[in-house]
């Protein structure tokens, strides 16, 4: 792992070995600014701590931007990018390790959760299937909204899993519904799903969208989240009342309901409007 922490200071340092010169990088971060953007691109910043390396070369600053998704570099255009700086990207971003991209993901992921969870409501502009919410009442889970918002979580008999919680945005409909989708957190493969339960939490009303497995129980999990969650039922209050304000927010700006035509009503001896050229009493009526 090249990234370490200067337990003196706090900075983190970066270390680059080089045709067996050392060379050591103040580092600091940089990612977008937009909550529910999901590129995944994180900017490192280099200052070298040292005026030349071993071999008297003199060190230089870079700026690397690096694809998380991707784990790559990530260029705007390599043609524009000076030799030494792409060689130096290149090198760089292939002795990143694992750890390395781990590290530079919480780095990432810590920056884009203050942001959505600072930010002004009003200057939030998620997207949304209006028509599906407004015509079918579908629901949007907090974390699907906002993807770097806090996450709820919860271990049952040693494992741990997320809790989606989704909501109606009827922004009149005074619910206090919630479904809640419960997902295995694994480092391999793909997440698996517990169960999916339902909830109207301003009664703590629970129950089951399907069945369970007869190993873990709907008290089992009720009990779990509650202890581990000492807030959990104002919390999704809240993050309820912010995904509706979002949404209205958002509505107001963004979406135009199609307006019904207004059709004259035919009066029966009126022409037939299919064009017939006889009366409508006579033919369509």
């Amino acid at each position: 792992m090249i990234f370490k922490k200067n337990e003196n200071t706090g900075k983190i340092i970066a270390t680059i070995f080089k045709d067996k010169n050392r060379e050591t990088y103040e580092c600091s971060f940089i990612s977008c600014d937009n909550p529910v953007c999901t590129c995944g691109s994180i900017e490192v910043v280099l200052i070298p701590l040292q005026e030349q390396n071993q071999n008297g070369q003199a060190l230089s600053s870079h700026r690397i931007d690096i694809d998380l998704n991707e784990k790559k570099l990530k260029f705007e255009s390599e043609h524009k990018t000076p030799p030494k700086d792409l060689e130096f990207a290149n090198l760089f971003c292939s002795r990143l390790s694992d750890d390395d991209f781990d590290f530079l993901f919480k780095k990432h992921f810590a920056h884009k959760n203050k942001i959505t969870e600072t930010k002004d409501i009003d200057s939030l502009d998620a997207i949304f299937d209006y028509e599906a919410v407004e015509q079918e009442g579908v629901l949007y889970a907090y974390n699907d909204v906002l993807p770097y918002g806090d996450q709820m979580r919860v271990n049952i008999n040693g494992e741990d899993y997320l809790i989606f919680d989704q909501f109606c945005l009827l922004p009149k409909c005074s619910c206090t519904d919630t479904v809640l989708g419960i997902v295995s957190v694994r480092e391999t493969g793909e997440p698996i799903k517990l169960c999916v339960l339902t909830l109207k939490y301003a009664k703590k009303r629970w129950g089951t969208v399907e069945s369970l497995s007869s190993s873990i129980t709907l008290g089992t999990i009720r009990s779990a989240i509650e202890e581990q969650n000492p807030d959990f039922y104002k919390r999704l209050n809240l993050r309820h009342e912010k995904l509706k304000s979002i949404y209205q927010n958002c509505k107001l700006k963004n979406f135009s309901p199609v307006q019904p035509i207004k059709t004259r009503k035919v009066g029966r001896n009126d022409p037939c409007p299919c064009g017939s050229g006889k009366k409508y009493k006579k033919c369509c009526f």
